[in-house]
């Protein structure tokens, strides 16, 4: 539990640096998956959209998305049933040309570095399809 009250708070520092440091993006929490993508015809990825999976954070430019940002704690990197989740949801984001963006939580330490303006930039100006940032 307290790992989920710790990546909420993650979710809104994120939330509040990306809306002041890219004012012309639009910037959602929390919008589920069968929101921002069609019903996709696999049925491994079908039973996950439909089952309330969200994006932590969705990018918009122009009113279109062009990336989700996923933060994460240790369980994304340990817990099995978690990587599974993953896995679909970038499966998901990489079916519909979507980038997705993980990063781990401690990168909350970093916003105030160039390198991490410049790693959001690329995703969200470019067509990067996977990868992530992790600054432990």
């Amino acid at each position: 539990m307290l790992e989920i009250q710790n990546d909420e708070k993650i979710i809104e520092k994120l939330y509040s640096y990306l809306i002041t440091e890219f004012p012309r993006l639009g910037f959602k929490t929390k919008i589920p998956l069968k929101k921002l993508f069609p019903e996709p015809d696999n049925k491994w990825l079908k039973s996950f959209w439909s089952n309330n999976s969200h994006a932590d954070i969705s990018v918009f430019r122009h009113n279109k998305l062009v990336c989700i940002i996923e933060p994460g704690g240790s369980a994304h990197f340990k817990d099995k049933k978690q990587k599974i989740r993953d896995s679909k949801k970038d499966k998901i984001c990489k079916v519909n040309g979507i980038n997705c963006l993980r990063i781990a939580n401690s990168v909350i330490n970093y916003l105030d570095k160039k390198i991490t303006r410049k790693l959001f930039k690329k995703y969200f100006y470019s067509m990067v399809r996977s990868g992530g940032l992790g600054l432990d």
